[in-house]
């Protein structure tokens, strides 16, 4: 369920001081402030593929946003963009334009329009904070504070090691502690020297070292049952238990050696030599194929002509020409003649079927004309405005686009 409030925008280059709309939102109208808009020119659609489309907004308090619209119909020129919570608690009159920018590098902008926010009860208190939020800057600002993080983790991991540096021992300290273990050793070794009780002779340790004791007859035991290298664990019997034998492994590789779902017979490899060779032969053929230097020519070019003036009519500061590239008719230049007679014309196949009006300006006054074009390719100019003779001398430019469609309606 939205609140929608509809607005439409006709492309053209006409003076406007924008418009003020009867469209209000409230500051409870939680995910539910719709804008929506619909693309005119020349009274057709204004198609929006290859657009980014962007909504700017001036509150009333001095915040700023710059969003994405949401492209609900290419074809037909139709977008929407709903408000969040956070824009809507900047109540008053909210100043709104759209910017399109095309892949070509293009952008038009639309004039200015006003829609307001009201305050509800509950929210008669709150005073909104200044904002300021443009798409691309956020993405920006998130990848520097990653980078401020992973700066402040080097710096928490140098601290800490800092910190052990400071616990080693130093060079003098660790000399003193030498000195007293080594005073300590020779204090005990003369002590040891002059207990006769402790000592052995070489006759008696010879005999000694001959006899086994208990415990170093165990230690052998213990050494021989954890030699690993000798004996087999329980892990290493399942392991050589499991081994494929000798017949049972060449079972298996006649098996393999005959299946023909996983192996190419002769003449599946003659087939397939042969499909490849008619598809290199295919991809190679420079007569059927276009390179992408070529694609790029034919798809932008378009040969202009001039057209046959007539009745008196003159070229201006530029010189009247017309052309016909992909689905439109395009008119070029600047015409001095009359109102109200045939100027002059172009091939019939170039006109649109069953001819078009389009509003072209006047000379050096901000006013404007209708231009007639007859499917019969005849050119005319008609309700100049102002209709002052005296300030329609300057002429007429001819700088347009026309739709192109032939006849049918099937």
């Amino acid at each position: 369920m939205y609140k929608t409030g509809v607005v439409a925008f006709d492309i053209n280059a006409n003076r406007t001081n924008g418009r003020t709309t009867s469209i209000q939102f409230m500051t409870q109208d939680t995910g539910s402030a719709k804008l929506s808009f619909s693309f005119t020119k020349d009274g057709v659609p204004l198609p929006l593929s290859a657009v980014d489309a962007k909504i700017v907004l001036l509150y009333a308090d001095g915040s700023f946003y710059k969003k994405s619209l949401i492209l609900t119909d290419k074809v037909n020129g139709k977008a929407e963009y709903v408000l969040s919570d956070a824009e809507l608690k900047h109540y008053g009159t909210v100043k709104a334009e759209l910017k399109l920018y095309y892949a070509n590098g293009q952008a038009l902008a639309t004039s200015f329009f006003t829609f307001s926010i009201d305050r509800t009860l509950e929210d008669q208190n709150i005073v909104p904070t200044a904002e300021y939020y443009i798409d691309g800057f956020e993405t920006l600002k998130g990848g520097i504070n990653h980078i401020v993080q992973e700066i402040s983790q080097t710096v928490e991991e140098l601290r800490q090691k800092f910190a052990d540096l400071e616990a080693i021992e130093t060079k003098e300290g660790a000399q003193q502690k030498a000195d007293a273990a080594e005073e300590n050793a020779k204090s005990y070794t003369n002590d040891h020297a002059k207990d006769n009780v402790k000592h052995i002779t070489a006759a008696e340790r010879k005999e000694w070292n001959a006899k086994e004791t208990p415990s170093g007859a165990q230690d052998k035991v213990n050494a021989h049952a954890n030699d690993a290298v000798i004996h087999v664990s329980a892990d290493d019997r399942k392991v050589w238990d499991s081994k494929e034998t000798e017949d049972g492994a060449q079972d298996k590789v006649n098996i393999h050696a005959s299946n023909t779902d996983i192996h190419v017979t002769a003449e599946d490899q003659a087939y397939w030599d042969d499909m490849t060779r008619q598809f290199k032969a295919h991809n190679y053929n420079q007569e059927r194929h276009i390179s992408a230097a070529e694609r790029k020519t034919w798809n932008g070019a378009a040969t202009y002509a001039n057209i046959m003036l007539k009745n008196g009519a003159t070229a201006g500061t530029r010189t009247p020409m017309y052309a016909k590239w992909g689905a439109f008719l395009i008119l070029r230049g600047h015409v001095k003649t009359d109102a109200e007679i045939i100027f002059g014309s172009i091939p019939a196949a170039y006109a649109p079927a069953g001819g078009s009006v389009i509003t072209v300006p006047l000379s050096g006054t901000g006013g404007t004309a209708n231009l007639i074009i007859y499917d019969d390719g005849d050119l005319k100019i008609k309700y100049p405005d102002p209709a002052d003779s005296s300030k329609t001398g300057g002429g007429y430019y001819l700088d347009v686009v026309v739709g192109f469609q032939e006849g049918g309606t099937a």
